[in-house]
């Protein structure tokens, strides 16, 4: 502070000891940094999952089929449910239906395609489309009876035709979803459809291992400071196919495919980061190459809404 010159000293002491009394502002201490949160982050997916259901209600004691509002067609055999005491189920049955066919559902409801391969360790797969199928009665979760199933006609995803190499597989729905190869299967291509007969509930698949010859690679990323795999989610998506697979092992702040799948060098692809900080989505999308030993290094992740967020999936080939 710059005082004046006065004429009379009293008021240079006053003007002296008002300064040597004045208060010093507090310094300001930043707020902490948001972090994301795997709480808000399951709950963006399964948001995500509840907006995409569909229900319908059939007769247990006759042959019905429904149609989704994706033109898919499920038809069920009479008299094919049973409670989980193995008792009959007759009367109304509520089916809920989940269907997802592009990349944008695969990560944004966290549907990606990695299969288990029968030796063990995993290897991305090609979807045909991934079904949910669920059936109730007075909020039990029913089952089929050994040997009845359902059939599903569907569209070729991307507008594509169908692909005569497809097989079945089940959903194994743990932390992440991975998916087992049908002991058998009936996969009946037409063009632009498909007919499958699926033998189980809950998740099924059209699908088939991709073709990955040449020298293979284990892939790492590196995200910024704070997101790990226990708040954030990471996919690779596979350009030309559609297969997205996830990334959740974890090692030195890494996220890396480790021991459970490689990618072929020279591969294109794209990674995806996503999380969720204060119920706001956060996300990268990051196009590359895999190299021998790739490491893929994503140096922020930025503000975003769901809508845009699908948009700019949609545009990923």
């Amino acid at each position: 502070m710059i005082h004046q010159k006065k004429p009379i000293a009293v008021f240079a002491g006053i003007a002296l000891l008002f300064s040597a009394c004045k208060k010093e502002e507090p310094s300001t201490i930043p707020p902490p940094e948001p972090i994301p949160s795997s709480v808000e982050l399951q709950s963006y997916f399964n948001q995500n999952t509840l907006d995409e259901l569909q229900a319908f209600t059939i007769d247990a004691a006759s042959n019905e089929s429904i149609t989704s509002s994706n033109g898919t067609q499920i038809s069920f055999y009479s008299n094919s449910f049973k409670h989980a005491n193995g008792a009959l189920v007759t009367g109304d049955v509520t089916i809920e239906l989940l269907e997802v066919f592009d990349k944008s559902g695969m990560i944004r409801m966290n549907a990606p395609t990695l299969g288990n391969l029968p030796g063990g360790g995993n290897a991305p797969l090609i979807s045909g489309g991934e079904f949910r199928v669920k059936a109730f009665q007075n909020g039990e979760e029913l089952e089929l009876f050994d040997g009845y199933g359902y059939g599903v006609n569907s569209v070729v995803p991307n507008g594509g035709l169908a692909d005569p190499d497809m097989q079945v597989f089940y959903g194994r729905d743990s932390d992440t979803l991975t998916w087992d190869m049908s002991d058998s299967s009936l996969v009946d291509g037409n063009g632009p459809t498909y007919f499958t007969y699926f033998d189980s509930l809950n998740w099924c698949n059209i699908d088939q291992f991709m073709n990955t010859a040449g020298p293979m690679t284990t892939v790492n990323v590196q995200l910024p400071g704070g997101f790990t795999n226990l708040n954030s989610a990471l996919f690779i998506s596979i350009d030309g196919a559609n297969s997205v697979v996830p990334v959740w092992g974890f090692e030195n702040g890494v996220y890396t495919t480790g021991s459970n799948y490689q990618l072929p060098v020279g591969m294109p692809v794209h990674f995806v980061a996503m999380a969720v900080i204060s119920g706001v989505p956060y996300t990268a999308i990051v196009s590359a190459t895999i190299e021998d030993g790739h490491l893929e290094v994503i140096p922020n992740l930025e503000a975003t809404t769901d809508t845009d967020f699908t948009s700019e999936l949609s545009e990923i080939p």
